[in-house]
């Protein structure tokens, strides 16, 4: 199958779509950690969300055997041929060109019709407990493509979203967390480990009393050392530590992009005051040169 050929590679290279819908059997939901910049991605290119981007972290270089569409998302910058090209936007690729993708936190690239792993259990996601899914890209290997690369929409563009000042978490169930800030320790797909932030009132973490629960991506766990975990989308789906809060589906993918000794502000939210961010109506300019 023609593809893309990797010829750099610093950090990471996972493929992920919107993930798989197996929690009730104890597979991890796994898919990008930004969903919103995946999903714009893919729809820039002509496709939909089930389509599988390369979440980048770090830097990947690669060459293409044949034209192809491709759009870059995320906290990432892209150079084709040496040259800047822009983030958030179609690109037409002619044969032979040479893609960089750099990213500050993690970078999306996307190309018509989705990259073509093998699936597993219903999505081309890498998942990295267990692990599930295709393995990570390395260098030298030809990353698949559909046999139709090429859509009419290059050029077409998503202005690039703003950052918010802090993150919206709802508090509780069990120790609901206060609003401040957090100080981030590690950072990985299955969690992002920070230091112990606010609680309401009284509250207190030492809590052992607790059967083990189901758990999803954004659940804010409260650990016997003190410190907080968030859970990200590789991580298992079952706990027993107390949760502090649950971070809002809009504002999950923020923490996909953050760095250790990052400080983070966090702003309780009652449920239902952050609704799912829907991705944006794509500005078209095919078509407007004449």
């Amino acid at each position: 199958m023609p593809g893309l050929r990797v010829v750099g590679l610093s950090g990471s290279a996972l493929f992920q779509d919107a993930g798989r819908h197996h929690v009730d059997s104890g597979v991890p939901v796994s898919g990008a950690f930004d969903r919103y910049a995946h999903a714009v991605a893919t729809v820039l290119v002509g496709g939909v969300v089930e389509h599988a981007s390369l979440e980048v972290l770090g830097m990947i270089e690669v060459t293409v055997d044949r034209p192809v569409t491709c759009a870059v998302t995320g906290r990432a910058s892209v150079l084709v041929d040496g040259r800047a090209a822009a983030s958030w936007t179609a690109l037409e690729l002619p044969e032979g060109a040479r893609v960089a993708v750099r990213a500050e936190g993690r970078g999306y690239l996307s190309v018509a019709g989705g990259f073509q792993p093998e699936p597993v259990l219903g999505s081309r996601s890498t998942c990295l407990l267990g692990p599930i899914g295709p393995p990570p890209v390395g260098i030298g290997d030809t990353v698949p493509v559909a046999r139709i690369c090429t859509s009419a929409t290059a050029g077409d563009f998503v202005r690039v979203p703003e950052r918010r000042a802090s993150v919206r978490v709802v508090p509780g169930p069990h120790l609901p967390l206060a609003a401040g800030a957090v100080q981030v320790l590690d950072v990985s797909r299955i969690g992002v480990r920070v230091t112990a932030g606010q609680l309401q009132g009284a509250a207190s973490p030492a809590r052992s009393d607790l059967p083990s629960f189901g758990v999803l991506p954004g659940a804010v766990q409260v650990l016997p050392s003190g410190d907080w975990m968030l859970l990200g989308p590789d991580a298992g789906t079952m706990g027993g530590y107390p949760v502090a809060g649950v971070v809002a589906t809009a504002d999950l993918g923020a923490w996909a992009h953050v760095r250790v000794g990052e400080v983070v502000h966090l702003e309780a939210i009652d449920a239902g005051d952050a609704p799912d961010e829907s991705v944006p109506a794509v500005i078209r300019v095919q078509g407007l040169g004449g």
